[in-house]
């Protein structure tokens, strides 16, 4: 009798144990799903921002382009005004070089004429 009982104390140990393992694994199922959902989520919704970052960066970069082709639309004529004025003034020193240049040859031409004459 006293194998019977401790038996049946056994399955019932046993039946416990396993109940409360079943009941743990449920537990842990549920949280570990409620986890995954939550990282899913999470996950999704930070690529989803960055998505969001990276259009707004490629639409800033386009309008920065579009911008920086009206500017140089818009300065072509006055850059083109510039350097014909600059190689306006560059012709002009060349010019005004050749000219001193050519008067202190001309003149030390006739200045020596006229030191080796007299």
């Amino acid at each position: 009798m006293a194998q019977a009982g401790d038996c049946a104390n056994t399955r019932l140990q046993d039946r416990e144990q396993a109940w409360k393992d079943k009941q743990q694994n449920v537990e842990q199922g549920y949280q570990d799903r409620k986890d995954a959902l939550r990282q899913n989520t999470v996950g999704r919704w930070d690529n989803e921002k960055q998505n969001l970052s990276d259009d707004r960066d490629r639409v800033d970069q386009k309008i920065q382009n579009g911008r920086d082709r009206l500017d140089a639309i818009r300065n072509a004529p006055k850059n083109r005004l510039d350097k014909l004025r600059d190689a306006g003034s560059e012709e002009r020193q060349r010019w005004d070089n050749l000219k001193s240049q050519t008067g202190s040859d001309v003149s030390s031409l006739f200045g020596g004429n006229s030191q080796n004459n007299q």
